[in-house]
């Protein structure tokens, strides 16, 4: 690339066998890679003599990719967004003199390093760098000092004291400077600006004439909650003409990004991959950087003012993977209901297991090292487990055993035992949980509660249980119109159940508390109101709720179709929120419109739920899915540990010891050193190494303020 130098100058149904992956391939224009790929992060860069301190790195968020340091460890470092100029030849900003710089008074001397707190703009690739000088006392020291910046991923500092951008993530680090026992510190940010016209569209584009008199985006919603690393988006909008031209612009405080293009209709764009990654990284977190996205048509001659929104990203990766029972009926083959399983920063399914038959009502461990499930060949559907740490994955500790069976189940903590319904299809009424050994099947608790009880859930520190209970009448369960929402201790001994009660009950409200769930911290359930027992075939409500019967609130804003149902969250909370993955009826843009099926959907809920209002935000649609096929029964579970050292890995949710360590240019998964790392696994604030990533659902994060 061009270089420029610059010094200092400013449920459940009959089914048969069916087989076959699900995929997806996206309609719509799009410029440039379409690749899924990550850019490889590389450790902080250093430069200067060995007597340099150590430099310090960016702490991350759980399940963040630390090689690629989304946020400043420093909150109070970040950028006025004002500091980037608005000029379009590649340019350094010098916002104020003194601002965001440390100089350490060892009591021998002062080290300054100038200029202090610019921005770099990098302009369709061309790169410009930036020259600093170090003085102590007064005395220029700029080649005897060790240099360090803690971003990799946005530039580095070369020998000649010399800041390099990489070009492709924006954002802001700390360059220090180290000579003897003095240290010295300013903020370094970089400005993506790039521009797409592969038509040489954007020269007759001019003044708007007016208002679009009737383009609407129908996808994404307005204000939706991304996290990092999910599959980029189809843009799809409606109410337009065959061959109009589009400008499409995003743009946050240290990314901008403008591309033009013509299509036709259904009008649908498919936001480039590698741009994606690119606008996701340079983010400085979901409620400080608003992403602006704006949608500019020209039709017929007229040229019409743009439609925008404002869409946020959640500085963290969602790390695992949905597990979820699929009916590909309407894909042209067999009724089949099967599971699969869907990382959404992937946007492909995978059948990983095919014991033969229709299979389903499946859980997984908290580990995601266990399936468990249940085959349609009998009365009660014979249990089993499946190994899916193994490749290809294999029958577990369990296999189908005519004598074994039930519906719906729930590991424990540990994954050892097994919550399930023994529920065969003709006494829900008189149905009971049992708990099984999960290494060999065992029934070693026949009634965990009391007749007339399912849906089980149990909570990740298996402390808890949750169920609906008070079915009044025979057949599934999950056709039963009555029950409440009960929850119970989990004695010590870890069989048995104390302080009974219910938290929510069935009352005058619409519909029955269906398949709770709790939060990685114990401390919420979701659950759905459907209003056809507990299938997705009624309408349905998304619900919160604290574990004592607190707080019960309506995630409005999550079920606004009224059609959503089965809301279970993921394993960890990441960038300052829950993530809860449900079954949605509504349509998916102009994709999906008045098919009435059930897909998966993703939404994001505040953390801390705000107090009586609603905490949850938009949902955005788990890219991947056979369309054509319902999606049922999500279960979010992290993917099977590393058990090996030195593999490569993100976080320590990766890594079965808990802990990702910085090896090289490598995070690779290691043992726990004199604290835990952020990312990292911990027991109490005590253990993780910075005071700004506390301990949260069992690992070192960091926390971000709504």
């Amino acid at each position: 690339m061009p270089r420029i130098s610059l010094a200092l100058c400013l449920p459940l149904v009959a089914c048969n066998d069916s087989s076959g992956n699900g995929t997806e391939t996206d309609p719509g224009t799009t410029a440039g890679s379409v690749s899924n790929s990550d850019p490889t992060g590389l450790t902080p860069t250093t430069a200067g003599p060995t007597t340099a301190d150590t430099p310090t790195t960016s702490a991350s968020t759980l399940g963040t990719d630390t090689a690629t340091g989304e946020t400043a460890t420093d909150p109070t470092a970040a950028t006025d967004p004002t500091a980037a100029t608005d000029s379009t030849d590649g340019t350094v900003s010098d916002t104020a003199a003194t601002q965001g710089t440390m100089g350490t008074d060892t009591g021998d001397g002062v080290l300054d390093i100038n200029p202090k707190d610019i921005t770099l703009e990098i302009i369709d690739g061309v790169i410009v760098t930036q020259a600093y000088t170090a003085t102590y006392n007064g005395v220029d020291v700029t080649q005897n000092v060790g240099w360090s910046y803690n971003k990799p991923e946005i530039g580095e500092i070369q020998l000649n004291a010399e800041f390099m951008p990489t070009g492709n993530f924006g954002g802001t680090g700390q360059l220090k400077a180290t000579y003897q026992a003095a240290e010295a510190e300013t903020n370094v940010s970089v400005k993506i600006i790039k521009k797409i016209d592969p038509g040489g569209v954007e020269p007759g584009w001019g003044n708007p004439v007016g208002p679009d008199p009737s383009m609407t985006i129908v996808y994404p919603y307005n204000e939706t909650v991304f996290p990092l690393k999910v599959a980029a988006p189809v843009v799809q909008w409606n109410n337009v003409q065959n061959g109009d031209q589009y400008k499409l612009h995003i743009s946050e405080q240290f990314y901008d990004y403008t591309i033009y293009f013509s299509t036709n209709t259904p009008a649908r764009h498919l936001i480039d991959a590698t741009e994606w990654i690119a606008i996701s990284e340079s983010g400085q977190g979901a409620q400080s950087d608003p992403i602006s996205f704006t949608l500019q048509r020209k039709s017929g001659g007229n040229l019409y003012e743009a439609v925008t929104q404002t869409w946020r990203m959640a500085q963290a990766r969602l790390p695992g993977r949905v597990y979820y029972w699929e009916l590909p009926g309407n894909c042209g083959g067999n009724a089949n209901g099967r599971v699969l399983s869907i990382k959404p920063s992937e946007a492909q399914a995978n059948e990983f297991f095919q014991p033969g038959g229709c299979w389903g009502c499946h859980t997984v461990s908290r580990d995601g090292r266990t399936v468990a499930a249940v085959r349609d060949n009998g009365s009660p559907f014979p249990t089993f487990t499946i190994d899916v740490s193994a490749d290809p994955a294999v029958y577990g500790n369990i296999q189908p055993n005519p004598g074994l069976g039930g519906t719906f189940s729930a590991f424990n903590h540990d994954g050892t035992k097994l919550l399930q319904s023994n529920n065969n299809g003709g006494d829900a009424n008189t149905s009971v949980l049992r708990i099984l050994d999960a290494m060999n099947g065992a029934i070693l608790n026949p009634n965990v509660l009391q007749p007339g009880c399912g849906e089980p859930a149990w909570s990740p520190d298996g402390t808890k249980i949750a169920a609906t209970c008070g079915y009044n009448a025979g057949g599934w369960t999950f056709d039963q119109n009555m029950a409440d929402l009960v929850i119970a201790d989990v004695n010590p001994d870890g069989l048995t159940i104390s302080n009974q009660k219910t938290i929510v009950p069935k009352g005058v409200d619409v519909g029955r508390p269906a398949y709770p769930n709790f939060s990685p911290g114990n401390e919420w359930l979701v659950f759905g109101r459907p209003t056809s027992g507990s299938r997705s075939t009624g309408n349905g409500k998304l619900y919160l709720v604290g574990v004592e019967g607190n707080d019960l609130v309506t995630l409005d804003k999550a079920s606004s179709d009224n059609k959503s149902f089965n809301p279970t969250f993921a394993p960890l909370r990441a960038g300052g929120y829950f993530w809860v993955v449900f079954m949605s009826r509504r349509d998916y843009g102009n994709t999906l419109v008045g098919a009435n099926r059930q897909q998966l959907w993703i939404t994001a809920i505040n953390d801390p739920p705000n107090a009586g209002g609603d905490p949850s935000n938009p949902p955005f649609y788990v890219r991947g899915q056979e369309d054509c096929a319902l999606s049922e029964n999500a279960y979010f579970a992290p993917d099977p540990c590393i058990e090996e050292p030195n593999k490569p890995c993100e976080s320590g949710i990766d890594c079965c010891s808990g802990h990702c360590i910085q090896m090289g240019e490598l995070k690779v998964c290691g043992e726990k050193g004199a604290c835990s790392e952020a990312g990292n696994a911990c027991e109490s604030d005590a253990d993780c190494c910075d005071p700004g990533t506390p301990c949260i659902d069992g690992y070192c994060q960091q926390v971000f303020p709504q």
